[in-house]
């Protein structure tokens, strides 16, 4: 896959041995600087080291030539994975994911993220038949590779985020690209597996019979991540509402791929003069349940709706299930932002949300 190279006219730069390191400036928005996001995490207060060598070998076995040459490497901040871009010598761009740094704090179900993106990815990407603008993913290691840790090699999607796209898009434009994010959302929610739960034990048939069990198990680990960092929160009304509208939970007899971060302004990748989608990134947190569990049908736009092609109930056992999945997400973003504080951001929006569900689910 050819792209633009990189505009490091912009980025200061560290010469080093066989190639560059470079290192992203506080100002520098490249179009390819959101290939593979995650939670966001705080930069780190020292430069992060490149492992240009290790980068080097890694492009090198998967296309099995020492003649592919790297000449610039540069990782990516702001994650909680650990991202570099690779620019080879015929202008082409790759992606490498490793996990987290060893200092950084992972939530339960942040911990198989890695083998999550792999598994989703060629998932899509055979079942799919290039229906979604998704990375290709060439190479993933389990276990200590030349990097010294496990990676996932994969190409760079072009774009910029959606995030940083918005101030600029005019109404029509904004609901063009919910439509097709809506679309998208529907060819996902249209796949389904044997079993309930996260990824990895899906693919692993090691997951649950019923929905009702693997969603408990996800709120359970959700409120001990909180439990651990003494989060204030009212957990014995949390337990005792969503215990009693959990019957509503066994409506759902098929398992349905929900990749709950894939609609994220993060994730989603615009072109920057014809205003549509090039790329969905972030697929490290993706469960098999109910499609209504995906934010982007949560918050969905009339637009996001006709592409969509349905929008949910708002009454009855449907609703009930909103709420509750509404209770988990807010729980799971105020854990993330006592792991790792971002500047700027607190929990009040997430407390908010929270408090308007579980007492909206007392009501019912």
């Amino acid at each position: 896959m050819h792209l633009p190279p990189l505009d490091v006219a912009v980025y200061p730069v560290v010469t080093m041995n066989h190639g560059r390191y470079v290192s992203r400036s506080a100002r520098a928005s490249s179009a390819v600087s959101s290939v593979s996001s995650s939670s966001s995490v705080s930069s780190p207060t020292c430069a992060p080291t490149v492992n240009f060598s290790g980068i080097q070998r890694a492009i090198q076995s998967v296309f099995r030539s020492s003649k592919v040459t790297v000449q610039q490497a540069e990782r990516l901040q702001g994650r909680l994975h650990q991202v570099y871009l690779a620019k080879v010598a015929d202008g082409s761009i790759y992606v490498l994911k490793c996990p987290p740094h060893l200092s950084t704090r992972a939530l339960r179900h942040e911990k198989h993220g890695l083998e999550t993106s792999y598994k989703t990815l060629r998932y899509l990407r055979d079942y799919l038949q290039g229906q979604l603008p998704v990375p290709e993913v060439y190479q993933y290691k389990e276990h200590v590779g030349v990097l010294g840790s496990p990676y996932l090699l994969m190409t760079c999607v072009p774009g910029r985020k959606l995030s940083e796209m918005l101030p600029y898009l005019s109404p029509g434009e904004r609901g063009s690209i919910d439509r097709t994010l809506g679309t998208y959302v529907q060819s996902i929610s249209s796949l389904n597996a044997q079993r309930f739960g996260m990824t990895h034990n899906v693919f692993a048939n090691k997951g649950s019979r019923s929905w009702r069990e693997a969603f408990q198990r996800l709120l359970e680990s959700a409120l001990r991540d909180c439990e651990e960092m003494l989060v204030t929160l009212p957990y014995d009304s949390i337990r005792y509402y969503i215990e009693r509208h959990l019957p509503a939970l066994d409506q759902v007899q098929t398992p349905y791929m929900v990749a709950m971060d894939m609609c994220d302004p993060d994730n989603v990748l615009v072109d920057e003069q014809t205003k549509q989608i090039t790329g969905l990134v972030g697929f490290s947190n993706v469960i098999w349940g109910d499609p209504l569990m995906n934010a982007g049908i949560a918050n969905g736009s009339d637009a996001f709706f006709e592409g969509y092609g349905e929008r949910p109930s708002g009454t009855g056992a449907p609703y009930a299930r909103q709420l509750i999945y509404a209770i988990y997400r807010a729980i799971v973003q105020i854990a993330s932002l006592y792991y790792r504080p971002r500047p700027r951001l607190s929990d009040n929006d997430a407390r908010r949300s929270l408090t308007h569900a579980v007492n909206t689910l007392a009501t019912l």
